[in-house]
């Protein structure tokens, strides 16, 4: 591997000095000079190891480019250097590494001096806390700043809203086919009789009323689909709530999708994004915040933010790439303050993010959100989102599992712990300690003790709950039985009440502080850490306390400790009285909703059997000819001991005849890794094996892969939204069929609704899951490849039908494992 990374052999290294020896010369070159270096304290602790004397001052380009750089999509080296038009000689070698550093360094100098002189002091202040040189890169910044207007308090932004949009045109309406006709003005558009079949039927829908549950298979263009009835309806003066689960479908909406549709058809309809308040900086937080810089993190967060202000008009997080600490630190800053309002936000200038998209969505045709924002809405009575008459739910089929979250409840050991520290830090309270007026000072003093008792009986419930996970195991279900049965209960019970008599006292004592006074910042800033301590309230009710039926309460050990969740066990009942029954139409709409050929199971779990109409379209594409299914005839089940070697020699056999472009999909970690040692060999002929979680994020390695020669190890985040078209993806490789892990909590407690809990409820998943990886293959009309599946049982089981009759109707092979190879690359070639 670091051959094909640095072109570095054995033979080139026949008599270099020692490391220690190249060190010792390297550090009486260098002197105490400062060492610039992209993620530099990895190479001086290399040399500090090696003999180099530590403490030597440091500046960390990848540092300065997240602060610099708020927005970038990456912080990698090449990537930096690309966007500024910088050409290496080559990567990954010393000096030409070092030379490509020193011009991103001299292209981020170049960005901070056309920064405001005023905005550039403040940064450097925080830069302070980062080291001298990197103080010092902000003060010679400084010296060259363009000396443009920036008030003192740093919030004077470049780019203000811009004029309201115009009133949407009068209404009229159009009909479904007229409109239709339009969509060939559209950039790249195929007219597909599958897309105007699902259009039709969606603009019915929303004009008679009722629930559309639509699966359309891949290529159909389900989006247009559902978005050019949604014009309609806004130009008929109604608003249409778009939902989707993931933000690339959610940006391909609103920046390619939405503007297509209103240049093809003449349209103007207002169009805004809104987002949970958590997405939202808020400008008072914020100002707060500024003053509080103590660590590296905050002062990364504080110079990052600031200078983001200066061009951002939404305010919005996703347009920050927040690297390690700097997202724990984002709830800080952020807008998720209940108590806050347009008020109080008006007085800071530039004015409330938060408010500012509410109020675009308030005088928006359609608002597109996402699920979570959506649900939570849906559970606060509607006091979120604006009214809306039509709800369109894209990627429905993750509505479930959505819906278990926002209608649940949590108690985590990192969230608890988070809430007390802010409320013990609040202002408020910091300032009442310090003053002068002996009352104030017994307040706060008395609230700064209940925080301490509760954070003692806290750790008291959290170590109780842990004895009912022995080490290496994660998850557990708490049931009745355990509950009656099991010794270690009554301690914690016991525990919990002990923690929630101290919630309540810090309630009490939080009360007490408020009344004898504070600004309104303060008071404010207050009740908002106050009402964090609801969650965790609840939590203890329903998972301690007083469990209800049909709620599935389980424990989850995570690296920062203990988790209490809690979830309806049938979200369907929550759905129908909040969604459904609250618009006046709703389509549920994504390509895998259906099972052997019938969406019952889909409409059952989300409460809609009785009242959802359906409409299935299939793909426009040609899957008997564009791709072949091939199964094993002689590998071992995936159970038995062989199976990872022989899966392992079949994805080196493909990946070698298809010089990679082979991606593979594991249903646990485990096997992945354990597949994954076994490739070592593709290495030496040129072709990556990036494994998730070990060769970098999921972008990293999804833009490695797209550059070719590459094989891909992916588990549950790669069963989707992979769209890797063309010839850079020509083989999906499945290891196992996806059944759901059947000792999961949320899995047992849904399973018991079903007399045969295999048949009606674990295989109908499984199936849904094979087909969202089988869909990563075939992206248009052009693609070709192949999906094999190593798991036998889809052959040898008497539920294999149901598997293969949920696919498209593809060709399936039955072959024996030497010959595959060479069935896959026959097949790609005829492409």
């Amino acid at each position: 591997m670091i051959t094909r990374l640095t072109g570095i052999r054995d033979d080139d290294l026949a008599g270099a000095p020692s490391a220690a020896d190249a060190v010792a010369r390297f550090a009486a070159f260098a002197g105490d000079g400062v060492f610039v270096g992209h993620n530099v304290g990895f190479d001086l602790s290399f040399l500090e190891r090696n003999g180099f004397a530590p403490g030597a001052q440091r500046l960390d380009t990848a540092d300065l480019a997240s602060m610099l750089l708020p927005s970038a999509p990456s912080y990698a080296l090449q990537r930096l250097a690309a966007d500024d038009g910088i050409v290496p000689a080559a990567a990954h070698r010393a000096l030409d590494d070092a030379l490509t550093c020193a011009g991103v360094l001299a292209a981020l100098a170049a960005r901070a001096r056309a920064l405001p002189a005023a905005l550039l002091e403040e940064a450097r202040s925080y830069a302070a806390v980062l080291g001298p040189a990197a103080e010092q890169f902000f003060a010679d910044a400084v010296v060259g700043a363009v000396k443009h207007g920036w008030d003192t308090d740093g919030t004077d932004l470049r780019v203000r809203p811009g004029p309201a949009s115009p009133a949407p045109a009068e209404s009229r309406s159009k009909a479904m086919l007229d409109a239709a006709t339009s969509l060939g003005l559209i950039r790249n558009f195929e007219d597909r009789p599958e897309q105007r079949q699902l259009a039709i039927e969606i603009e019915r829908t929303m004009a008679t009323g009722g629930v559309l549950v639509a699966e359309a298979g891949t290529g159909v263009g389900k989006s247009i689909a559902y978005l050019l009835p949604a014009l309609g309806r806004a130009l008929d003066g109604e608003r249409v709530i778009v939902s989707t689960h993931t933000l690339p479908l959610q940006d391909q909406l609103v920046r390619k999708d939405l503007p297509d549709l209103q240049t093809a058809l003449g349209t103007d309809v207002r169009i805004a994004v809104l987002k949970g308040r958590s997405n939202y900086l808020c400008p008072r937080r914020w100002q707060l915040f500024r003053t509080q810089v103590t660590t590296r993190e905050e002062a990364r967060l504080a110079l990052k933010t600031l200078i983001w202000r200066t061009t951002t008009a939404s305010g919005d997080r996703a347009e920050l790439n927040l690297l390690g600490g700097e997202s724990a630190l984002w709830s800080r800053v952020s807008a998720d303050d209940e108590t806050c309002t347009s008020r109080r936000c008006a007085a800071t200038r530039g004015g409330c993010y938060l408010e500012r998209a509410r109020s675009a969505a308030a005088g928006a045709g359609i608002v597109v959100v996402n699920h979570a924002l959506l649900l939570h809405d849906a559970r606060g009575g509607g006091n979120l989102l604006p009214e809306a008459d039509h709800v369109v739910v894209d990627e429905a089929h993750h509505l479930e599992d959505a819906a278990s979250d926002a209608f649940g409840f949590k108690l985590e050991t990192w969230r608890t712990r988070r809430d007390l520290d802010r409320i013990a830090h609040s202002p408020l309270a910091l300032s009442a300690l310090k003053g002068d007026d002996p009352a104030l000072v017994e307040a706060a003093q008395t609230l700064r003790e209940e925080i301490g008792r509760a954070n003692g009986t806290s750790d008291e419930t959290f170590a109780a709950l842990g004895t009912l996970l022995p080490e290496g195991t994660d998850r557990l279900r708490i049931t009745g039985g355990l509950r009656a049965s099991d010794d270690r209960w009554l301690p914690i019970e016991l525990a919990a009440e002990r923690m929630g008599d101290a919630l309540a006292g810090i309630r009490a004592a939080g009360d007490r502080l408020a009344a004898r006074g504070g600004d309104e910042d303060e008071l404010v800033e207050h009740e908002s850490a106050m009402k964090e301590l609801v969650g965790e309230q609840g939590a203890i009710e329903h998972g301690v306390h007083q469990p209800k039926p049909g709620e599935i309460a389980w424990l989850e050990r995570a690296t920062d400790g203990i988790g209490l969740y809690v979830a309806p066990a049938h979200v369907g009942s929550a759905l129908r009285r909040t969604l459904f029954d609250r618009h006046r139409s709703v389509v549920l709409t994504s390509a895998t909703l259906g099972v052997a050929g019938t969406m019952t199971f889909t409409m059952d779990r989300l409460g809609v059997s009785d009242i959802a109409g359906t409409l299935r379209v299939g793909s426009p594409f040609d899957h008997a000819n564009q791709a072949v299914l091939i199964v094993p005839s002689d590998i071992s089940l995936p159970h038995d001991e062989h199976f990872a070697e022989e899966a392992a020699l079949i994805v080196g056999d493909i990946a070698r005849a298809l010089n990679g472009r082979t991606l593979v999909l594991f249903t646990s970690h485990a096997a992945m890794r354990e597949v994954g040692a076994q490739l070592g060999g593709l290495e030496d002929t040129g072709i990556a094996v990036l494994t998730q979680g070990v060769d970098g994020s999921r972008r990293a390695i999804l833009e490695r892969f797209a550059g070719g020669s590459s094989v891909l190890l992916g588990t549950q985040s790669f069963w989707e939204g992979v769209d890797l078209p063309g010839d850079q993806l020509r083989c999906v490789v499945i290891a196992k069929l996806p059944f759901p892990v059947p000792d999961d909590p949320l899995i047992q407690g849904r399973s018991e609704r079903y007399d045969d809990p295999f048949r009606e409820y674990h295989l109908p998943l499984a199936a849904l899951r094979l087909r969202q990886g089988y869909g990563r293959l075939i992206r248009s009309k052009t693609d070709r490849g192949a999906v094999v599946l190593l798991d036998r049982r889809v052959i040898l089981k008497d539920y294999g039908p149901t598997f293969l009759a949920s696919l498209p109707a593809v060709r399936v092979q039955r072959i024996p494992s030497e010959g595959i190879a060479l069935i896959v690359a026959e097949h790609c070639a005829r492409g």
